[in-house]
Order: structure tokens, then C-alpha cells, then sequence
């Protein structure tokens, strides 16, 4: 999923988690919370109604909650007497028959003693007495006389609105509102008419505020943020762990790449399919690629090295051969021209300052060739065979001086190379054997199974020197020691065909092997 996608998700996940408790709080915890708040504020105001009457006897400034339907019952502890008082009304009721003041007495005495024993025992009336006592005779009085006082206390409640409701075609509602500037009131009357009555309903309740649940809200807000703030951190702490560890991860391995120095490190496994697990894939492959280049340019280095010192230890060499036959020259050019002694001998001399010359000539063209060989590389196809007997016709006259038998089988090798480095690789190592074996011994040249070899019989290379061989100014001939420059010439020129040279001592003879391994 891409990066954009999760944090859209990420954010409707959240969304709808928040949303879902907001739902859960206002459909079940906040109407427990109302109906908690409103049992103890009905409480506080029944406690306070009574501890106001109990101080006063009377509604007379008290503060009622339903003014329209609360009412205090006073039953004197001695008398007939009893006092019904509201906020706009007090009736004073007087009980004139046995029966109901027998059944007061009875009241009296069980709340006396509820009051040692903390419960209450009512005894069970006998309606049908009191009810036979409420309908007196026409020759009796009236069990019960009534005296109603109206209070001028309810002045202080004002009519809010009034609304009337058709409900249906039997029954129409009248809705009256009160306040007295604390709490509203609605007191509705309901009516119908039958065919034969009037029927009126009446219902005082008060109206709902929002001050009665504002206190409720307020209070629970610290609880909301707390829930809200935890659902966000836990949310964000999934999130972050789905985006910032696998950043933490990209840093951690840029550092591990940074000490490494192009080290072989291992590459960053993403399993994230989003913008930070291709960003990861790319700085693995980009990595990969610097590793690479970077290896390929430590190994040029080390060819360039390798190269500087060759071209170095080569033109010291060859200064140094150069100064011989200088030298020589000028001896000879300035004997010449001051006819000094046998040097008046022009004709004599001048081709020894010729061959003197062409020996610098030789020099300078192996200096000029060991720069130009590795960049002119021209491949072709070569026969080893003819390059052999072109080379050992240059050799014939040396090696009859010798006395040296040269035997060369045919050889049925084949090579696509640069011919004019592969000849010099040959001439190099056939001028050693015919150099290096012993007047009157045998030079073989034969296809062997590791190569070309050239074995020259009655030679043996000193242990000690043998693995140097391949070194600048390494020689086997004591004569012209420290100007061993043959084969470590013949190794670099084969190093850049992809040929090898070995050289080892047999029984009686040095083998020379060339052979291509690339």
C-alpha cells in the first residue's frame, strides 16, 4: 500500500474510533450520567424543600423544584388536624370520625416508634370502614372539613409560552410554560370529548435545561480528552511503528554504509511494499552499483599502480642500458673527430657507433611500446606455430655459435590475440633458453598438455631466486645482476593478453610453459 493510501487509512482508522466512543459515550455513559446527576439533585432539592418547611412551617420563599407538583403532608402529633401545604395552596384537613382519627393515632404511634426500633411497621387500615365513614348519613356531618388558603407566593412565576397540539380528532393538548427564574416548568391538560363526558388529564413536570447537563459534560471532559489522547497515542505509536521504524531502519543502514567504507555489507531487507520499501530497494541497488564501481575503481588503482611502478622500474632500466651505449658513442664520435689514435679509422669505427645507436634505437622503441601496447590491443587470429619458426630464424646463427641443438615439434595451436605482443612474450622466452643453456645442450619446443613449452636442457634456476623470477632486476647471470628486466616484462605483457607464463626446474632442464587462461 502506498504511503499516501496508509496515512489516508491511518487517519479514517482513528477517525472512526474516536467517532465510535463519541457514540458509545452520548448513548450509554452520558444518560447514566444524567440520570446520576438528576437523583442527586432530586435529593438535594427534597432535602432542601423539607429542611426549609421544617424551619418556616411554609413554602414561603423556598425554592421548589416543581413548584406546580410538590406538596409537604404536616400530621400534628396531637389533635384531628391535618395540614396539607403546597407552593400556591395550604389546606388544613380536620377528621371528625372515629374511625379516621382511630386510624391517625394508629400512624402516630408506629412512626413514634420507628423512631426507637429505626423501622416502620404501619398497621394495615380497614378500608372498608374508613370507606363506609367517608359516606356519611344525611343526619350526620361531614367526616372531614376542609379550609383552603391560597398563597400569593406563586406571583413570582411568569408564564413563558403556551402551544396547544392536535394529536388526533379526540384529543387536543395544551402546553403551558412557567419560570420563576431559576428552574422552567410545562404543565400540560390534556382533553377529549365523549359522547357523554368531558375528560381533562393534567400532567406538571419540569422542563429539561441544558444547565442541568452542562455540569455533566464539564465534568467528563477531562475523562473524554484523557480517552481521546490515549486512542490518539496508542494510534500513533501503531503508526509510527508502520512509518518511523522502518525510516530508523534506512538511517541506521546509511550509517552502517557510511562505516563500512564499501565494505561487503548485507543488503537492507524491506518488507514494506510503500514509498519507504522502494526507497530502501533503491539505496540497496544504488549501493550495490557505488560497491561496484567503487571495487572497479580500487582495481584500476591497482593496475595504474601496478602500471606506475612497471613504466618506473622499466625507464630506471633503461636509463640505465642507455647510458652504456651513449656513452660508447660519444667516446667513439669524439675519438673520430680528434683522430686520435685508431679512432683515425673512420670506416672501422663508424659502424660500431651504428650499432651503438641502434641499440638506444632498440631502448627507446621498448619504452615507447610498453606505453602504447595496453591501450592498442589489436586481436587476430595467430598461428603459434609459423610465429615459432619466425622467431627461432632469428636465433639460428646464436644458437650454432653455441652449439645448441634447437628440436621443435609441430605445434597445432591456435590464438586470437594482439600477434605483436604474443611475439614479443615468445621471443622473450626462447631468447632466455638460448641465453641461459650450456654450449653444446638441447632446446626443445613442444605442445605440451599445459601449453606451449620451451625446455632448455643442462639449466637450473637457483631455489632461493625462483620465486622471484617475475620481479624487476631479478636474473639468474651473476654477470649483469640487477638487470633481470626479461621476464618481468614478458609477465605484464602476458598478464594483458590473459596469458601465463610458469617456470619451474625439472630434472635436468628449466621449463618455460605459455598458455592463455582467459
Amino acid at each position: 500500500m502506498r504511503l499516501s493510501k496508509k496515512t489516508f487509512c491511518y487517519s479514517i482508522a482513528i477517525s472512526l474510533i474516536l467517532v465510535m466512543f463519541i457514540v458509545l459515550y452520548f448513548s450509554f455513559m452520558l444518560p447514566s450520567l444524567y440520570v446520576s446527576q438528576m437523583e442527586e439533585d432530586n435529593l438535594e432539592s427534597v432535602v432542601s424543600l423539607q429542611e426549609g418547611y421544617l424551619e418556616n412551617r411554609s413554602y414561603d420563599g423556598l425554592i421548589v423544584k416543581n413548584p406546580t407538583g410538590a406538596a409537604t403532608v404536616e400530621v400534628p402529633l396531637h389533635g384531628s388536624k391535618v395540614y396539607v401545604v403546597g407552593k400556591a395552596f395550604k389546606v388544613e384537613m380536620e377528621l371528625k370520625s372515629g374511625i379516621l382519627l382511630d386510624t391517625l393515632d394508629s400512624f402516630r404511634d408506629a412512626v413514634a416508634q420507628a423512631e426507637d426500633t429505626e423501622e416502620v411497621d404501619f398497621p394495615e387500615p380497614d378500608w372498608d370502614e374508613i370507606k363506609e365513614a367517608l359516606v356519611p348519613n344525611k343526619d350526620e356531618d361531614y367526616p372531614l372539613s376542609f379550609v383552603l388558603n391560597a398563597s400569593k407566593d406563586m406571583a413570582g412565576l411568569v408564564t413563558t409560552e403556551t402551544k396547544s397540539h392536535v394529536i388526533s380528532d379526540s384529543i387536543v393538548v395544551f402546553e403551558g410554560g412557567m419560570t420563576d427564574g431559576e428552574n422552567q416548568y410545562t404543565t400540560y391538560i390534556a382533553s377529549s370529548m365523549t359522547s357523554d363526558a368531558l375528560i381533562f388529564s393534567f400532567m406538571p413536570v419540569t422542563t429539561p435545561q441544558m444547565k442541568e447537563i452542562r455540569p455533566i459534560v464539564l465534568g467528563s471532559l477531562p475523562m473524554i480528552a484523557v480517552v481521546v489522547l490515549l486512542l490518539v497515542l496508542v494510534g500513533s505509536q501503531i503508526f509510527s511503528r508502520k512509518i518511523v521504524n522502518p525510516v530508523i531502519r534506512l538511517a541506521d543502514y546509511a550509517q552502517e554504509i557510511k562505516i563500512s567504507k564499501m565494505g561487503d555489507i548485507a543488503p537492507l531487507k524491506m518488507k514494506e511494499k510503500d514509498e519507504i520499501g522502494e526507497l530502501g530497494n533503491t539505496l540497496n541497488e544504488l549501493y550495490a552499483r557505488l560497491r561496484s564501481q567503487y571495487l572497479e575503481l580500487e582495481e584500476k588503482n591497482q593496475e595504474l599502480a601496478g602500471e606506475n611502478k612497471r613504466q618506473e622500474v622499466f625507464l630506471r632500466a633503461s636509463s640505465h642500458q642507455l647510458k652504456t651505449p651513449v656513452t660508447a658513442a660519444l667516446l667513439l664520435v669524439d675519438g673520430m673527430m680528434e683522430e686520435v689514435g685508431k679512432y683515425k679509422d673512420t670506416k672501422k669505427y663508424l659502424p660500431e657507433v651504428k650499432r651503438q645507436l641502434k641499440s638506444m634505437q632498440k631502448i627507446i622503441e621498448d619504452i615507447l611500446y610498453l606505453n602504447h601496447c595496453a591501450e592498442h590491443i589489436q586481436r587476430e587470429p595467430v598461428d603459434i606455430d609459423l610465429l615459432l619458426d619466425e622467431l627461432l630464424e632469428n636465433y639460428r646463427v646464436q644458437a650454432e655459435e653455441k652449439g645448441l641443438t634447437v628440436r621443435k615439434n609441430k605445434v597445432n595451436m591456435q590464438a586470437y590475440t594482439d600477434r605483436e605482443l604474443l611475439k614479443k612474450i615468445v621471443d622473450n622466452v626462447v631468447s632466455n633458453a638460448v641465453a641461459y643453456t650450456p654450449a653444446g645442450e638441447t632446446i626443445k619446443i613442444y605442445e605440451g598438455e599445459k601449453g606451449l613449452t620451451v625446455e632448455n636442457f643442462g639449466a637450473h634456476i637457483d631455489e632461493e631466486l625462483l620465486p622471484h623470477i617475475y620481479e624487476p632486476f631479478v636474473s639468474s647471470d651473476t654477470r649483469q645482476k640487477g638487470r633481470g628486466l626479461g621476464l618481468y616484462v614478458t609477465a605484464y605483457y602476458a598478464e594483458i593478453l590473459g596469458w601465463k607464463v610458469e617456470i619451474a626446474n625439472t630434472a635436468g632442464s628449466v621449463c618455460a610453459t605459455l598458455k592463455e587462461f582467459t
